[in-house]
């Protein structure tokens, strides 16, 4: 059984049991999906960030990217081996970038990355959050002004931890907090939509070459 049908014979399950509009059912089907991706998909990101070394700085990233996410959407994989390809790379990237720079940059200079990193993110927030996602299109006006609300709070509330963790605990995780919320704000702008589609056809076209092979 792959992920999706697992979620929608979850999904099913559970409106039957607490006689759920029918109409619900595909939203609850794609949250089930996203949880239960998300919990493999932690567990092979922090099983392997362990084995290289890097825990703290993947999965303080994680935390930072995950929920700022939540928050302001953004682009997805068309399918779930995609997205956790995607999800691995950048994450496993974002804490080797932790310790290497961590190494060498400054806390001054941390300090004004942070604050330009954040002035980044709080722009386009306001130009384009909430992104677009799968089953949940926001239309509302209210709503949408909610979404840039929490966005904005979420990224004040980030700014103050990294500079506190920055100067009194590990440089390395703040820079690599910085860089899963600079790909997350990358992810809902209009140029990230077009950079994760076709990284997300490339990998589609390369499964099926695959596919192809295997059966020759």
């Amino acid at each position: 059984m792959n992920l999706n049908q697992m979620a929608t014979e979850t999904a099913n399950y559970l409106s039957r049991e607490l006689a759920l509009d029918i109409g619900k059912i595909d939203t609850l089907r794609f949250g089930l999906e996203i949880i239960f991706a998300t919990l493999i998909k932690g567990v092979i990101l922090l099983s392997l960030a362990h084995f290289l070394g890097i825990f703290a700085e993947v999965a303080f990233a994680i935390a930072c990217g995950a929920i700022y996410r939540l928050l302001s959407g953004g682009a997805h994989c068309s399918g779930y081996w995609r997205c956790l390809t995607l999800g691995v790379f950048t994450f496993l990237g974002t804490g080797e970038l932790g310790i290497y720079w961590g190494r060498c940059l400054s806390i001054n200079f941390l300090t004004y990355a942070l604050l330009a990193g954040y002035v980044t993110s709080f722009c386009c927030v306001i130009a384009w959050v909430p992104g677009e996602v799968p089953y949940k299109k926001i239309t509302n006006i209210s709503e949408r002004r909610m979404f840039k609300i929490l966005s904005l709070t979420y990224l004040s509330l980030w700014l103050a931890a990294s500079i506190a963790i920055a100067h009194y605990a590990y440089l390395s995780l703040a820079i690599a907090g910085l860089a899963a919320v600079i790909i997350q704000t990358i992810s809902f702008s209009p140029p990230g939509y077009q950079v994760i589609h076709k990284f997300d056809d490339f990998l589609t076209a390369l499964y099926k070459r695959k596919e192809v092979s295997n059966q020759c």
